[in-house]
């Protein structure tokens, strides 16, 4: 059963070469000062650094900003992002205390600290000789990454300010010049933006820019 184990998660991973890309650190830390538009979208808003954004599409959970000069913002709402712990312990105590005994009570403190653990796992980890319990975790947290990071992603970094804390998902002066954000509030709540070119043949942002827009995220709080 462990051989049988060990080949499926093989397999299975074989054909997704993001799967091990593991988080390594922010290579650029320094912070832009940035001059752009207030973003104020789905209860969040944030510095950018154009003036010359606007709204080409305004859907109930996602939103499109264009920048004249050829990037692009997609902004997710926090309120259609999936509780993956909640999902994860079940609908019982009983679930809940057999999904811990695999994952650990720490991956399942948080949504931040369960995409800490999802991204930190790799293909590479799975050892044929490693128990059951060992690959089952492997094989969770590896299919739950693989619909985090695209096929495109050569890096994921850390991110983090007062308000902040996640990752960031691809590296802005590299090819396809793409950028995830992944992100969560001291409440847990989840903010995704993506960043992008037009033409994906560019750099459109830089990566002091891309500090200085997660140093100025905020959630906007109800009146």
């Amino acid at each position: 059963m462990n051989l049988i184990a060990w080949h499926f998660i093989k397999e299975t991973c074989q054909g997704h070469p993001s799967l091990n890309v593991v988080p390594t650190p922010l290579p650029d830390k320094s912070i832009a000062l940035l001059r752009g538009l207030q973003v104020k979208h789905f209860e969040y808003s944030f510095q950018i650094p154009w003036n010359d954004a606007h709204i080409k599409e305004d859907g109930k959970s996602v939103a499109l900003w264009q920048v004249n000069g050829g990037a692009g913002l997609m902004l997710f709402s926090p309120l259609s992002e999936i509780d993956n712990v909640k999902l994860m312990r079940g609908a019982t105590d009983e679930d809940a205390k057999k999904i811990t005994g695999i994952l650990g009570g720490r991956a399942l403190s948080s949504n931040y600290d369960f995409m800490v653990a999802e991204l930190a796992a790799a293909p590479s980890q799975v050892k044929w000789w490693s128990t059951l319990t060992a690959k089952a975790k492997s094989l969770i947290l590896l299919n739950l990454k693989s619909m985090e990071v695209l096929e495109s992603t050569t890096r994921i970094y850390p991110q983090s300010s007062e308000e902040m804390h996640g990752f960031q998902m691809g590296d802005p002066a590299l090819p396809p010049y793409k950028v995830q954000l992944l992100l969560y509030d001291r409440n847990d709540r989840r903010y995704q933006i993506w960043i992008v070119g037009k033409d994906l043949t560019r750099p459109v942002i830089t990566q002091a820019e891309i500090n200085g827009m997660v140093a100025t995220l905020r959630p906007i709080p109800h009146s």
